[in-house]
């Protein structure tokens, strides 16, 4: 997109004073038009994430937001974009900035102050902010300033900032991924980042923290600092595939609209790439590092080992006729905050492989619903379409079942008074015995993974619940573990 704009700018014959200009405004523009000459990258189209980012950093700058995280996977340009080329943006701006850069290690802030150093001795930088330069373009790289008083600091967790002060506090990376197990070396990072990193702002009331990492688990800093519901974060996440729809603001490029399964960019970061990654990361590093939601496992009881895949053409290919299964848990508003209605689409075979074959969820009112129901059950032959019996349901239950009285058997699912985590565990002897199929690459059914490994503290668990209930209902057994697995 920016080089479309780029392209555009010179249709219109801009001189290079206006063509300037426009990138002053824009640290994606700027982002995308000094990288491609700095690091010698040909055809580069800068993807619509980091002007995503870039709209977060302008809302920094001008002082919309002054706490700020950012969460991408892995190889994302995410440091480029809102370090190495937004520091010399900023004191493009404004000369006199001071900033801080915090990283895990003395390596990793002598190499990501090299990179800085290198946009601001760069010909093009200099013709774009000509009042901005360094002091000595011979001091070393972890301690840039310009005449005005503006400085930029790199150091790691444990180097030295007593004495230091910024307008600006950036951490990039304040912990290995490999550390991701030690509770040691993210307790420590959150107890310095509290007592030591958030007393370097000269100004507190208008200092800026930026936050730059990917998740590398449930307890990382990131989720340390957001956990209480009134943090005063800005949290971007940008996971290399979406679980949910979502709408990015990207500024002067208007809005982006994902939905779930969508990649973040599946150029560099393709299915099968991802598929990859997790085999070769495990699951816990992957959800973490590649999808932003680290999972909480100790307290899941599914032997995810348990289960098994077959793939699209495998199903295809079984010589018995299936009995279709749709399960839903219902919730009847629209609202942003509310919970999801979801389904899940099962095949039961006659030798007792119960296959789950889809999945959706969706936030509407009641009235939507029902027609959803329908064209969903309608839509796979489903011979038995469950929907738990809630209180808010029973109308939505009666018209469903009036409406497929001649296609299918509408039931109404009591839960018992059990527990969400009751109703998983009364089927786990189902996914122990090897009952239970996954159809391979069916994007939609990444949804119901996330969910039950993040279960029971994830954000949703909707689908958790249409999983149990349609396990419940498709099957007869006495209902109890054979064992669980903690």
């Amino acid at each position: 997109m920016a080089s479309v704009l780029m392209r555009a700018a010179m249709t219109r014959k801009l001189n290079q004073a206006e063509l300037h200009s426009l990138l002053r405004q824009s640290p994606s523009l700027f982002f995308a038009h000094l990288f491609p000459k700095i690091d010698n990258t040909e055809g580069f189209e800068c993807p619509w994430h980091l002007h995503a980012i870039s709209q977060h950093l302008l809302e920094m700058y001008h002082g919309q937001c002054r706490r700020l995280i950012i969460n991408a996977p892995p190889r994302s340009l995410k440091t480029s974009m809102a370090n190495s080329y937004f520091i010399p943006w900023l004191l493009g701006k404004n000369p006199k900035t001071k900033i801080i850069v915090v990283t895990y290690g003395d390596d990793l802030s002598t190499t990501l102050a090299r990179a800085t150093k290198k946009v601001f001795l760069h010909p093009a930088y200099k013709r774009i902010f000509p009042h901005t330069v360094l002091e000595n373009d011979r001091m070393q790289a972890t301690n840039l300033r310009t005449p005005q008083g503006g400085q930029v600091i790199f150091t790691s967790i444990r180097g030295a900032l007593t004495g230091l002060g910024a307008d600006w506090i950036i951490l990039d990376d304040p912990l290995q991924a490999a550390h991701m197990r030690s509770e040691v070396r993210q307790d420590d990072l959150v107890q310095v980042f509290r007592q030591s990193v958030t007393t370097r702002l000269d100004n507190p009331q208008t200092g800026k923290m930026l936050l730059i990492q990917q998740r590398i688990s449930p307890n990382d800093l990131c989720g340390d600092i957001t956990r209480d519901p009134a943090h005063p974060w800005t949290v971007l996440s940008l996971p290399a595939r979406f679980d949910e729809p979502a709408q990015f603001n990207l500024g002067i490029f208007g809005h982006k609209e994902v939905t779930a399964g969508e990649l973040l960019t599946p150029n560099r970061m393709s299915e099968q790439f991802l598929s990859e990654k997790q085999s070769e990361m495990g699951d816990a590093a992957f959800c973490a590092q590649y999808l932003q939601h680290p999972l909480v496992e100790d307290d899941c009881p599914i032997d995810f080992g348990k289960i098994k895949y077959i793939s699209k053409d495998e199903f295809s290919q079984i010589d018995l006729v299936p009995t279709i299964f749709q399960s839903w848990d219902t919730a009847l508003s629209d609202k942003p905050t509310a919970d999801y209605s979801a389904v899940t689409t099962w095949a039961r075979f006659e030798d007792g492989r119960l296959v789950l074959i889809d999945a959706h969820r969706c936030r509407v009112t009641s009235e939507k619903l029902q027609s959803i129901i329908i064209r969903n059950a309608i839509a796979h032959s489903a011979q038995y379409v469950c929907i738990e019996a809630a209180n808010h349901a029973v109308d939505l239950i009666r018209m469903v079942r009036e409406d497929l009285s001649n296609r299918c058997i509408v039931n109404s699912v009591p839960t018992g008074g059990l527990s969400k985590m009751q109703r998983l565990e009364a089927q786990l002897h189902k996914i122990n015995s090897g009952k239970v199929y996954f159809v391979r690459d069916e994007p939609n059914l990444n949804m119901v993974t996330q969910e039950l490994r993040h279960f029971p503290h994830g954000r949703n668990d909707d689908l958790v619940d249409s999983f149990s209930q349609a396990l419940s209902q498709m099957g007869i057994g006495n209902g109890m573990p054979l064992w669980r697995i903690s």
